[in-house]
């Protein structure tokens, strides 16, 4: 059985919409997929979707909850949740609110090393409920500052980089 237990889409820091990842699982021949988004679950309810007009793939309902220790980032997966439960909704917008103010604090630090980055360029990368580093490294690829978002990360926005 071929699968894939943790993908993400655009309502996080995928590149592809629901229905489109699902998609592509079947297209590569695959028979599982979770959707594990980052701190959200609005790309599961059309994906389901996307997988019950066609049969051949199961999606399973799932979430990625990150925090941060002191020895790096501890990345919890959660699957088959129950992701219209009002009450793990409001959880990740709290979750998803404390990202804002981070990644906001991030685009600051970068302005502050000459690297001005627009908050709404940032903002309009993230598609989807969550705004993530990816979508910043996506504007400082943009906008030249860097050559990859590999780049991006291991230079500015890492774990111990200055933003």
């Amino acid at each position: 059985m071929k699968y894939d237990l943790h993908l993400h889409t655009t309502a996080s820091d995928g590149r592809l919409n629901p229905s489109a990842l699902v998609d592509l699982a079947r297209a590569r021949g695959l028979e599982v997929i979770a959707i594990t988004d980052h701190d959200s679950v609005g790309g599961v309810s059309e994906a389901l979707e996307a997988a019950g007009r066609e049969p051949g793939i199961v999606v399973i309902p799932g979430v990625e909850i990150n925090t941060d220790l002191a020895s790096g980032e501890l990345h919890i997966l959660g699957y088959f949740i129950d992701y219209r439960d009002a009450n793990l909704g409001r959880a990740l917008e709290k979750i998803r609110e404390s990202r804002v103010g981070r990644a906001q604090k991030m685009v600051k630090r970068l302005r502050e090393l000459g690297m001005p980055v627009e908050w709404s360029r940032v903002q309009d990368m993230a598609h989807g409920e969550s705004i993530c580093r990816p979508h910043i490294a996506q504007a400082l690829l943009e906008k030249g500052f860097v050559g990859s978002e590999r780049e991006a990360f291991d230079k500015y926005i890492g774990r111990n980089g200055p933003a």
